[in-house]
């Protein structure tokens, strides 16, 4: 896919082993320390263990988005599962936040959630991330459930949730 972002081209493209460095360097740059994996001495190798992991599952789908430069600047991880889609992660370089690269991310998800009939989107996000909470109901997700203390910090999970038209699949 692409996508016009603050004048740049961008690509969106399947994850290979190739992008593994750049993708897990905005991995560790993105994501709550508490979630970074059960070995905290280590995060780096925790993370970089799940995103080969996630590279191996069958039903995993990691895509990157490239900037002109042929950068990674960020990515999205979800899972397909049945009629279902999982949305994982959503995480943007730090250089390249706020420039619709996230958006283009998660349309690119509602694209193949359309193309492959799935019946509905469903996320987790944390309570305090009123950001990506409010690009999620711009697309038209509800939120349907809190998790108390979901996170190993503590803080509450808000789960949410977009069901797909028939017609739009």
């Amino acid at each position: 896919m692409l996508g016009l972002v603050t004048g740049d081209l961008l690509t969106i493209e399947p994850m290979t082993e190739a992008e593994i460095e750049a993708t897990l360097a905005i991995d560790l740059a993105s994501f709550h320390p508490s979630d970074l994996g059960a070995d905290r001495d280590d995060p780096r190798a925790a993370r970089e263990k799940s995103l080969r992991e996630e590279l191996a599952r069958s039903w995993a789908r990691i895509r990157i988005a490239r900037g002109p430069a042929g950068d990674v600047l960020g990515y999205i991880l979800f899972w397909h599962v049945a009629d279902e889609l999982h949305l994982l992660n959503v995480a943007v370089a730090p250089a390249a936040r706020r420039r619709g690269i996230g958006r283009a991310l998660v349309d690119e998800l509602l694209v193949y959630a359309r193309t492959h009939a799935a019946v509905k989107v469903l996320l987790e996000v944390r309570a305090s991330n009123a950001d990506a909470i409010r690009l999620y109901e711009r697309l038209g997700f509800t939120q349907f459930n809190v998790r108390k203390a979901y996170y190993s910090d503590g803080e509450d999970g808000v789960e949410m949730m977009l069901e797909l038209d028939a017609a739009q699949t």
